[in-house]
């Protein structure tokens, strides 16, 4: 794990980014010099690579971005293998078994993540709905009036057509920016009755969390929280473990609260895309685990970034290396 170190000689200090591991049964330690000041992040960017570069003359992978708090390299190696086996196995599926578990995995996300924020809809009736939702779309486009979606329904279909945006801007690796984000929460609020006036802008209402303490921005505030941690995601997107980074926009994204509705499942949705986007798997957060979760999110109200990352680097082992494998056997 590279970490910013400072040393004393002649009395002044001096800041070095250093990694330190075993090579055969010795441990060894590869150094950076900074410079006796704090390095501004395109500094620090630049010997993160130098320092990669001579590590690995020596046989030795940095796993560890040099501003992660909270992912060790045991854990960096385990995640790795979770990726790695993810597409392990995704890569022996035919075609039509490919088909059917991307279909599974974003069936269950959907069903989680809207049962999560309270809907009732079960997997089949998630998976059942879906099926009509070509001709559904279809007769949207003839300008048909659909009739007999309740609200539940209409959630779990945007969120289907949200992930259709998110696949195609995920192709073209597109940033994450405040465009991309309104774009998808549009979708994502599209006919909630009663909301139509916040599709894909930021709120113009003061909004509560129901037997919580926190006190959200006020909505005058909003757009500079917004387009502050979009520009501290690109500003540390290569300094921070992925799974780190995805895990702390997520809370930063939730603690902000930049909607009227639909914060957490944007947040779920940003946070997988932040991950895909660094060859992380896709990642639920299971309906099970509801109550484990929202503890996390009430610690990030308060800044503590190390349960939600603790927490999301488990399930990406725990989905993708140790179910996967049970499944191989």
């Amino acid at each position: 794990m590279s970490n910013i170190i400072t040393r004393k000689i002649k009395k002044k200090q001096y800041l070095y980014l250093e990694e330190s591991f075993k090579s055969g049964k010795k441990w060894v330690k590869e150094s950076i010099y900074l410079g006796s000041e704090k390095p501004t992040q395109k500094e620090l960017l630049k010997a993160f690579e130098e320092l990669k570069n001579k590590c690995i003359k020596k046989k030795h992978i940095v796993l560890v971005q040099p501003l992660t708090e909270f992912i060790a390299n045991e854990t960096a190696v385990e995640l790795e293998d979770a990726s790695e086996n993810k597409e392990e196995y995704f890569g022996q599926l035919t075609k039509t078994h490919k088909e059917q578990f991307a279909k599974r995995e974003r069936i269950t996300f959907i069903t989680d993540s809207n049962a999560i924020e309270g809907s009732s809809l079960t997997y089949s009736e998630t998976e059942n709905l879906l099926e009509h939702e070509k001709r559904i779309r279809d007769a949207k486009r003839r300008n048909i009036i659909i009739t007999g979606l309740n609200r539940e329904q209409q959630e779990a279909l945007n969120l289907k057509v949200s992930l259709d945006y998110y696949d195609k801007y995920l192709r073209i690796n597109e940033k994450i920016s405040e465009r991309l984000i309104l774009q998808l929460h549009y979708l994502l609020l599209d006919n909630i009755s009663g909301y139509e006036k916040y599709q894909g802008i930021y709120r113009p209402v003061k909004v509560y969390i129901v037997g919580s303490s926190h006190e959200f921005p006020l909505p005058h505030e909003v757009p500079y929280l917004m387009q502050e941690l979009v520009k501290w995601h690109e500003e540390n997107e290569e300094l921070i473990h992925p799974v780190e980074l995805a895990a702390k926009f997520h809370t930063k994204f939730t603690s902000i609260h930049p909607f009227a509705d639909g914060n957490g499942r944007m947040a779920r949705l940003l946070m997988n895309y932040i991950l895909q986007q660094k060859e992380m798997p896709f990642t639920n957060i299971p309906l099970a685990k509801r109550e484990a979760y929202m503890i996390t999110q009430a610690e990030g109200n308060k800044e503590n970034y190390k349960p939600f990352t603790r927490f999301l680097a488990n399930e990406i082992i725990e989905q993708h290396l140790k179910k996967l494998r049970l499944l191989e056997i």
